[in-house]
């Protein structure tokens, strides 16, 4: 299958037949159409615009001057200027194959604009009124594996978007829990050194001590001064009857 999109632009030699039939008048506006139709023949696209304006300002309902507009503005890049001008031209009824082909140059336009699917649906509105169309049985195909192409790319930048979303809210979470960790260390005392709150409790102090507590103590510390009190005495009975004898 051909890579490039099948156009259907104006044909400058048949427009001439066409606006050869009917009666030619010597005022401005045929002289424009005429102007522009030569200016297109030799790739003036942008002179031939302006001359198919002047003419349709004077003949606003020649949907003739239209699909020639749009057709001089498709070959300028300007595919939604074409687009809205080829629409207008698919509107009139009296000749059917200007129709389909206003049409048609529409579902381009549409393309190049990147709306596929509005394309696709333009394309096969011409094969309705023209089955044997293959331009637009090719068209319709081509658009249809760039629909399936851009699908594709579609599911496979949101699979890698939620890859990089998961693998940011992995990297984010381990993050925060090295910083949690890091300022569970910096708040915790060293292993080797008591924790002031114990210091405190083996550094009691004894005016803090109760009255049973405070009586008990002042009792053994009576009974402790007795028994020194006997101690010395027994020492200095001993050293006197050591001081009496005679060696």
């Amino acid at each position: 299958m051909d890579c490039k999109l099948r156009e259907k632009t104006i044909l400058v030699v048949g427009l001439l037949v066409y606006f050869s039939v009917f009666p030619v008048y010597a005022d401005q506006t045929d002289s424009d159409i005429q102007q522009g139709l030569k200016q297109y023949e030799k790739g003036q696209y942008q002179e031939a615009e302006q001359n198919f304006k002047q003419a349709l300002s004077i003949r606003p309902d020649d949907h003739r001057i239209d699909y020639n507009l749009g057709s001089s503005q498709y070959k300028q890049g300007k595919y939604l200027e074409a687009f809205q001008d080829y629409t207008q031209a698919a509107k009139q009824d009296t000749n059917p194959q200007m129709k389909i082909n206003s049409l048609y140059n529409s579902g381009n336009a549409l393309f190049k604009l990147g709306k596929l699917e509005e394309a696709e649906a333009i394309y096969k509105k011409v094969l309705t009124l023209d089955p044997s169309d293959l331009d637009a049985k090719f068209n319709l195909e081509y658009v249809r594996e760039q629909l399936k192409k851009k699908n594709k790319e579609n599911k496979e930048g949101n699979k890698n978007e939620s890859k990089n979303q998961n693998e940011k809210k992995s990297k984010d979470q381990k993050k925060q829990n090295g910083e949690k960790k890091s300022q569970l260390n910096e708040n915790s005392p060293p292993q080797n050194e008591p924790q002031e709150k114990n210091k405190r409790k083996t550094n009691t102090n004894p005016q803090e001590l109760n009255e049973g507590q405070a009586e008990k103590l002042l009792k053994n510390l009576s009974e402790d001064l007795k028994n020194i009190s006997r101690m010395q005495a027994a020492k200095d009975k001993s050293r006197k009857a050591y001081q009496g004898n005679q060696w």
